[in-house]
């Protein structure tokens, strides 16, 4: 029984369970990773029904007529003492007419509802590819400091050997031997808890990407530079063209001046015409028709004026506000980005390239017994602080140019 116990034990341990299982991880390019999320990101494809609902106002306003046609009838019967009795009757269909251009103007409206929707959802498609590339830069940049602590553990650990093997021959004290140790240890912890954040910022991309590439793909690039070659003077113009929140605000500004206009034409009176035909005295037969206008006396739509208004100045206040962003944005992401470029381009080189050369000697200088275990420590520390300054200069780059796309509508 404990056998079996054991080896139950042992298959539920190396099996996962069945609503574990997940899609195999696969490698992306940061352009198949934006391509992956836009299509199978839920959250974008919930904003995204949204246009449903604005092609169903269009649809309302394309109606032929906003009112259904009315049928109503009438009918009585007389007793009469020195006559027949009779049974009168009467029925007729009316139908109000807009005359006052009210359907092109509600069909304005709801073709600028239409347009405005299709702008946020645009503007949602922006925001996701930003954080898809801010999410994928950031695994590079977990990726690259993984390997570099791996390095450097592996340094440390041939450090601290020989660190023991000299202690062992009586060459070095106790606490130079210990020193090694502790470095060994700190970067073997450093090591573990790179490797769980790099886990993490896949786990991050495989969400935004909806998994369609497995729960923690593995990102596929270098920690490449290529400069923007862009004309700086003309960043606002290109924001303002192709930025779909400030198409939206615009387009909401159009939408609701229509609604007012709309709304003085539904306040004048709709004639309604209709026809009937009529049976009376058991003999007479007759046929009419029918015009009625409402009496705008008690309703003339002074609320939905008000109410209008109120949203029209809001809108035109949110256009504003969006257009001090938008310039705001447009000229602090061009100085971060040529401050970040400037930062990359002096760590490229006046530190990387001899930090990388210092790394690769200071295992030679030490065994050939030029430095003590103190010297060849603080030695390595700091060539390996500048090369992992290179990796954040370089994310600080790559942050900066997504920022700037993302405030000029588009790559750039």
């Amino acid at each position: 029984m404990a056998l079996l116990f054991g080896a139950i034990l042992t298959v539920m341990t190396i099996v996962p369970p069945p609503s574990l299982a997940q899609a195999a991880d696969r490698e992306v390019t940061v352009e198949e990773a934006v391509a992956i999320a836009l299509e199978n990101n839920p959250d974008y494809a919930a904003a995204a029904r949204e246009l449903i609902v604005a092609r169903s106002e269009l649809e309302r306003a394309n109606y032929i007529s906003q009112f259904n046609p009315e049928l109503n009838s009438s009918g009585d019967y007389k007793s009469r003492a020195d006559r027949s009795n009779t049974q009168d009757w009467r029925v007729g269909i009316s139908q109000q007419l807009e005359i006052f251009g009210q359907p092109a103007l509600r069909r304005q409206s709801a073709r600028y509802g239409l347009e405005r929707t299709a702008a946020d959802i645009r503007n949602q498609a922006r925001l996701l590819a930003a954080a898809v590339k801010m999410t994928f830069y950031e695994s590079i940049r977990s990726r690259s400091e993984t390997d570099l602590l791996a390095e450097l553990a592996d340094l440390d650990r041939k450090l601290n050997e020989a660190g023991q093997a000299r202690l062992n021959a009586g060459e070095i004290s106790q606490i130079d031997a210990n020193l090694a140790r502790v470095r060994y240890g700190e970067s073997e912890r450093a090591l573990i808890e790179s490797r769980e954040r790099y886990r993490l910022e896949r786990s991050s991309l495989g969400r935004l990407l909806g998994e369609a590439a497995g729960p923690e793909p593995e990102p596929r690039g270098a920690m490449t530079i290529e400069p923007l070659h862009i004309d700086s003077s003309h960043l606002l113009e290109l924001a303002k063209r192709n930025r779909p929140d400030y198409q939206a605000a615009q387009l909401e500004v159009a939408r609701l001046k229509n609604e007012a206009l709309l709304n003085e034409k539904l306040v004048l009176p709709n004639p309604t015409i209709g026809a009937f035909g009529a049976h009376e005295n058991n003999t007479e037969h007759f046929a009419g028709i029918t015009l009625g206008f409402p009496i705008p006396l008690f309703n003339r739509r002074q609320a939905e004026a008000t109410a209008i208004a109120g949203r029209l100045a809001q809108a035109k206040d949110r256009q504003r506000a969006i257009e001090l962003d938008l310039e705001r944005e447009v000229r602090d992401a061009w100085q971060r980005y040529t401050s970040a470029l400037a930062v990359v381009t002096v760590n490229q080189r006046e530190v990387v390239q001899p930090a990388r050369e210092s790394f690769d000697l200071l295992g030679a200088a030490f065994d050939a017994g030029k430095l003590d275990l103190l010297q060849l420590s603080v030695a390595e520390r700091q060539a390996f602080e500048a090369r992992m300054g290179y990796v954040r200069a370089w994310f600080d780059l790559m942050a900066a140019k997504v920022a700037l796309e993302l405030a000029v509508g588009g790559e750039t």
